[in-house]
């Protein structure tokens, strides 16, 4: 029986995909369908096919499952920010658990444990950092987030994701926006002057960053400064940043202090890091400490070991580690972050470490050749993983320990099995939940050599 667009079904929500979509199948044809859990039985629309799978919209859930729930947030159906809220928590876990489980073990065929998610006491207000698409419409300047697969805001007065403090900037920030009638940026005409308010804020919320991003210089920001500070006096930086392209990228090159400092000042497992508006920063403040700690446990330190930090952005993870090891070495390809974190050891008094700029890949092997030689690699790529000359790079250089910290657990597997064609032996997988209520997930990972083993 062949499935065709706009046929109707019912049947029982069997897995979940990796995105977070119940999984039915009809005849064995897989069908995804958003919002709803597993075991539930429903009745679906479909909405697409094509010869491997089909996508369908939930009509009815007939038997609901006991770990449904309604999601706490009204925009949810409207928004593209979360997936995965009529989830319990417990749920959301299994269902992430259930992902990494899948990557590893079903598609990477490791064999390997994946151990319970690491999961957070209060799943929400923990966004420390805020993209805030800007809008005008209907005579008025709109911010909020876009729905999904468009570039169609939905206006809010809160995201329960985010911090509570950014929630109230962006109240007050759009009133200020409508007030001063703002230009305000059109992507269709490219003209207009504001395109995203970027907040930032540090664990307690003592320092606050907002960044303005404006499609040219022009700085109107004298009057909405003011208010600002005078209603939010733990504000400590405000920046515009400048990006004239036609372009979805967020942030331009330029970026201009309008207020206070150029960054902000966070603590991270004892150590204080200067953010600035473009830095490459996890936004959970309370998972970011579990992670990299584990990170840490795994790599199991006794004091005499060289590490090399690759992808090290502002030297986070590195500078964590930096009082359990002999030296830490960090690389990483945007120069901007190279500066940031020897500014970041310097803050620290942490003088066991150094930084390269340039791809991980070259920089590990040029050190090797000096005759560098390192017990333990951190690894933190982007959602991409490892590239492949990095893979290589990296194998070659034969690191008694490597510690992969992954965003992605598809790419994770595919980089484990390369690992391990390569002589290393692979720890359980740890999923750690960074970004509740969505489909995200972090996990982190030790290999070691089999000979030192």
């Amino acid at each position: 029986m062949a499935v065709a667009k706009n046929d109707y079904y019912t049947a029982t929500v069997e897995d979940y995909t990796h995105e977070g979509m119940g999984v039915v199948k009809i005849d064995n044809y897989p069908i995804f369908i958003g919002n709803v859990l597993k075991g539930e039985e429903i009745e679906f629309k479909v909405l697409k096919t094509n010869q491997r799978f089909g996508f369908g919209k939930s009509m009815k859930v007939i038997t609901p499952s006991e770990n449904r729930i309604e999601p706490p947030c009204p925009y949810y159906y409207a928004c593209g920010g979360c997936q995965i809220q009529p989830l319990s928590y417990p749920e959301q876990q299994a269902f992430k658990k259930g992902a990494v489980d899948q990557s590893i073990n079903r598609m990477g065929k490791l064999d390997r444990e994946t151990k319970d998610v690491m999961a957070m006491e209060n799943p929400f207000n923990y966004r420390n950092k805020s993209q805030i698409p800007v809008q005008f419409k209907d005579g008025k300047v709109e911010m909020g987030f876009y729905q999904p697969r468009s570039h169609n805001i939905v206006d809010i007065e809160f995201c329960l994701i985010q911090k509570e403090i950014h929630n109230q900037l962006m109240v007050f920030i759009k009133e200020q926006f409508n007030k001063e009638h703002v230009s305000v940026y059109d992507e269709a005409m490219h003209k207009g002057l504001i395109r995203h308010v970027i907040i930032r804020s540090n664990h307690d919320d003592s320092e606050v960053q907002v960044a303005f991003i404006t499609n040219g210089k022009k700085n109107i920001f004298k009057n909405i400064i003011n208010e600002v500070t005078k209603a939010f006096p733990m504000v400590t930086s405000i920046v515009q940043n400048v990006n004239d392209k036609k372009t979805n990228v967020i942030f331009g090159d330029e970026t201009i202090t309008l207020y206070g400092e150029d960054y902000i000042t966070d603590t991270l497992l004892g150590k204080q890091f200067r953010i600035k508006a473009r830095s490459f920063y996890q936004v959970n403040h309370a998972q970011t400490e579990k992670l990299y700690q584990k990170a840490i446990d795994l790599a199991d330190l006794k004091g005499d070991e060289t590490i090399i930090d690759t992808y090290c952005g502002i030297g986070t993870i590195g500078l964590c580690a930096s009082d359990k090891a002999k030296k830490i070495i960090g690389i990483e390809v945007v120069g901007s972050a190279v500066e940031d974190a020897k500014e970041n050891a310097r803050l620290n008094g942490v003088d066991n470490a150094e930084y390269h700029l340039g791809k991980s890949e070259e920089v590990m092997k040029k050190l090797v050749k000096q005759g560098v030689r390192p017990d333990v690699v951190f690894v933190d790529p982007p959602r991409k993983g490892c590239h492949p000359e990095f893979l290589e790079a990296l194998a070659e250089v034969a690191p008694k320990k490597i510690i992969y910290v992954s965003c992605n657990p598809s790419t994770l597997q595919r980089d484990l099995k390369y690992l391990k064609t390569q002589g290393y032996d692979i720890s359980p997988v740890t999923p750690v939940d960074m970004f509740p209520q969505t489909n995200h997930i972090e996990s982190v990972v030790g290999l070691e050599r089999m000979e030192f083993k």
